[in-house]
C-alpha cells in the first residue's frame, strides 16, 4: 500500500512538474510577443537578482518542516500544529529579513550590480512577495511529509493560473506602454500569485493539519540543525553558481580565437541540449523529494534493514531509467533535435553529454536519500566542494580550452559530486552491487558495507 502511495504521488508530481514546465514555455513566448525583446530583456535581468533572493528566503526551509513534520507523526510526543507554526514564524522571518534587505538595497543593485535603473521599482515589488515564498516553502514540506500531494499540487497548479490570468489581465492594459511598465505589469502578477498561493496553503494546512493538543512544541534546536546547514550550503552554492556563469564569458572572450564561436557552443549546450537531456529527470526529481520524508520516517524508527532495502531498490530502477535515458539519447539525438527546435543545432552536444545522464539522475536521488537520512550537512559540503571546484576550473581552464574545457568542468563537475554523495551514502548504508557469484547452489551477493 504504502509503494503503491509513492509511486502515485511520484506520478502527481511528475505530470505537475512537467504541465508547469510547459505552461511556463509557453507564458514567457506569449510575454516575448506582448512585451517585446526589451521588455523581456529587462524582466530577465529582474529575475536574475530575484531568483538569488529566493534561494536566500527559502533555503533549508522545506527540508526542515519535512523533517520536523516526520518526526512528530512518527513519534507523536510534539503538537503539529505548533511545532509547524514554528517553522513557518521562522519562513516568514527569513522572508521577510530578505525581503527588506532587497526593497532597501534596489537602487543600489539596479546601478551597481545590473546596470539598469529601471530594474529598481520592480525589485522593490517582487521583494513583497518574498516572505510568502518562504512561508509557503515550509508548508509543502509539510505537506510532502503528511502525504497531501494531491491537495498541493492543485495549490500549485492554481497558483500558475491565476498568475497567468491576471498578468494577461494587467498587461491587455498596457496597449503601447513602455517596457518598464510591461515588467511591473509582470512582477505585480508575480507577487500577487504568491499570496494567493499562501492563502490556499494556509486554508488547506487547516483542514489537514491535526487540532492543538496538551504536548510541548519540539525544540527549535532540532529544526535549526536541519535548516542552517542545507541553508548555508544551497545559499554557498548559489553564490558560486552565480560567479561560476559571470566568469564564463569573460573566460570565453579570453580564450581569443573563435570566442563568438564558443559562446554560440556555450549557448547550445545550457540553452538546448541541457534542457532536454533533463527534462525525464523530472520523474526522478519528483521521487527524490518524496524519499527525503520515507527514508527519515524509518530512520527515526531506526528500522535499519528497511532503509537498506529502499535505498537498493530506487538506486537500481534510478540507474536503469537513466541508462534508458541515456542510450535514447545517444541513438536518437537527431530526431529529438528536430522535433524540439526544429533544428540539428543541440544534436552533437545531446550526444557529448548523454553519458553523463546516468551520473546526474542518479545523482538527484542520492541527495534526497542524504538528506532523508538527516546527512545534510554532508550534502551541503559536497555541494560546496563541487561549486568551488567549478568556479576554479572555470576560472583557469577556459581561457585556454574554450568549449571543450567547459565540456571537460561540466563531466568533471558532475562525476565529483556524485563520487562524493555516493560515496557517503554507502558508508551508512548497506547495499548490494549488481555483480553477482555462484558459490554451490547459493547466490552470493558481493556487498558494500560502510
Amino acid at each position: 500500500m504504502k509503494k503503491n502511495k509513492l509511486i502515485k504521488h511520484t506520478a502527481i508530481m511528475t505530470a505537475v512538474n512537467l504541465v508547469m514546465r510547459a505552461a511556463g514555455v509557453g507564458f514567457n513566448a506569449y510575454l516575448t510577443a506582448k512585451i517585446g525583446s526589451s521588455g523581456m530583456g529587462l524582466f530577465q535581468l529582474v529575475m536574475t537578482v530575484y531568483s538569488l533572493t529566493v534561494t536566500f528566503s527559502s533555503a533549508g526551509v522545506r527540508l526542515a518542516t519535512t523533517r520536523v513534520a516526520v518526526e512528530i507523526n512518527t513519534l507523536k510526543k510534539n503538537d503539529m500544529n505548533k511545532s509547524v507554526a514554528m517553522c513557518v514564524t521562522y519562513a516568514g522571518i527569513c522572508g521577510c529579513l530578505i525581503g527588506f534587505l532587497l526593497f532597501t538595497l534596489s537602487d543600489f543593485i539596479s546601478i551597481h550590480w545590473i546596470s539598469d535603473s529601471q530594474t529598481a521599482l520592480p525589485l522593490r515589488i517582487l521583494s513583497l512577495s518574498l516572505p510568502f515564498v518562504a512561508m509557503s516553502s515550509a508548508l509543502g514540506g509539510y505537506f510532502t511529509a503528511v502525504e497531501k500531494i494531491p491537495q498541493y499540487s492543485a495549490v500549485q497548479m492554481l497558483e500558475q493560473i491565476f498568475k497567468i490570468i491576471l498578468t494577461v489581465l494587467i498587461l491587455g492594459t498596457a496597449a503601447e506602454k513602455s517596457s518598464l511598465y510591461s515588467c511591473i505589469a509582470v512582477v505585480a502578477g508575480m507577487t500577487a500569485a504568491e499570496i494567493f498561493s499562501f492563502t490556499l496553503s494556509s486554508l488547506l494546512k487547516r483542514r489537514a493539519i491535526p487540532a492543538k493538543s496538551n504536548k510541548p512544541i519540539l525544540d527549535i534546536g532540532k529544526m535549526l540543525r536541519v535548516a542552517l546547514p542545507d541553508a548555508a550550503g544551497t545559499c554557498a552554492r548559489s553564490i558560486l553558481l552565480t560567479v561560476e556563469h559571470l566568469l564564463i564569458p569573460k573566460g570565453f572572450e579570453k580564450s581569443g580565437e573563435g570566442s563568438e564561436e564558443a559562446l554560440s557552443a556555450y549557448g547550445n549546450i545550457h540553452g538546448l541540449a541541457l534542457p532536454v537531456l533533463l527534462f525525464p529527470g523530472a520523474i526522478l526529481s519528483s521521487l527524490s523529494a518524496l524519499l527525503v520524508p520515507e527514508l527519515a520516517t524509518m530512520n527515526e524508527k531506526n528500522e535499519k534493514e528497511k532503509i537498506n532495502k529502499t535505498v537498493e531498490k530506487y538506486l537500481k530502477k534510478s540507474l536503469f531509467f537513466s541508462i534508458i535515458c541515456s542510450l535514447i539519447f545517444v541513438f536518437f539525438a537527431p530526431l529529438i533535435s528536430k522535433l524540439v527546435y526544429k533544428s540539428n543545432e543541440a544534436v552533437m552536444y545531446i550526444r557529448i553529454l548523454s553519458p553523463l545522464v546516468p551520473v546526474m539522475y542518479t545523482d538527484m536521488i542520492t541527495d534526497g536519500m542524504l538528506k532523508g537520512l538527516d546527512q545534510q550537512i554532508s550534502s551541503m559540503r559536497y555541494n560546496i566542494i563541487d561549486s568551488a571546484l567549478c568556479v576554479g576550473l572555470v576560472y583557469f581552464l577556459l581561457p585556454r580550452y574554450s568549449v571543450k574545457g567547459y565540456i571537460f568542468i561540466l563531466y568533471a563537475s558532475e562525476i565529483i559530486n556524485f563520487y562524493l554523495s555516493f560515496g557517503r551514502l554507502i558508508k551508512i548504508c548497506d547495499i548490494r552491487l549488481f555483480s553477482k557469484q555462484q558459490e554451490g547452489n547459493a547466490t552470493v551477493f558481493r556487498r558494500i558495507q560502510c
